[in-house]
């Protein structure tokens, strides 16, 4: 697997309080990089980006290569002092549950805390997650909002959350609303359309030089 340049951590090994910002980063796009600088700038946490083998429910996506996509979130964490990749979930391969990785972490320090960023959207199903109530009672989770009317949603689902699950930790994590999708993104570069603004420059450049995502839908 490709492990290059100092944004590449370790985390098995690794022993301090750590947030993960995971996903298909397929490729990785704007909105994922504002969600990370937003939570740096509330929570002062270093940020591991760990791209997922797969998902349950994303079993029949069509992926580019592990490689490029490690290489790409290898772009990006270089630019970022407090922004690292793994290659964690990809390594140990098949599909990817939250609670897997989560105790893996907590081999290398049970006591460490581990943040977890996650979209509105997903906070609203961490319930119906594997193992579920030990994932949520072991990590404290960040929450991407966008407006008020997701504010006062999201407030909602906190609030039963930690009815349901005392031990629940469950911050909220505001930020500009980034309206990007890397779907959009892969159908914009297999219809020949311009993606300049939806992802960095150099990630641009990357994925031209090497042909990713032409002709696929």
């Amino acid at each position: 697997m490709i492990r290059q340049g100092s944004s590449y951590l370790d985390v098995e090994n690794y022993t301090g309080d750590i947030a993960i910002l995971g996903g298909s980063f397929n490729p990785i796009h704007v909105g994922h990089i504002r969600m990370a600088e937003s939570f740096y700038e509330q929570f002062s946490i270093d940020i591991v980006l760990m791209p997922n083998k797969t998902t349950y429910y994303k079993e029949n996506k069509a992926f580019v290569s592990d490689e490029d996509r490690l290489n790409m979130l290898s772009l990006v964490a270089e630019h970022y002092p407090y922004l690292f990749y793994s290659d964690l979930e990809i390594v140990r391969g098949g599909v990817t549950h939250t609670i897997d990785t989560i105790r893996e972490l907590r081999k290398a320090n049970n006591n460490r805390d581990i943040y977890f960023i996650i979209g509105g959207d997903s906070l609203e199903w961490i319930d119906k997650w594997v193992d579920a109530e030990e994932l949520i009672s072991s990590v404290h989770f960040v929450s991407a909002i966008r407006g008020e009317t997701d504010l006062e949603r999201t407030k909602a689902i906190i609030k039963r959350l930690s009815t349901e699950y005392p031990k629940s930790r469950i911050s909220i994590l505001d930020m500009a609303d980034t309206p990007v999708s890397s779907s959009e993104i892969r159908n914009r570069i297999a219809e020949g359309l311009d993606i300049s603004g939806l992802v960095p420059d150099y990630i641009n450049d990357y994925i031209q030089k090497n042909s990713l995502f032409k002709g696929e839908q």
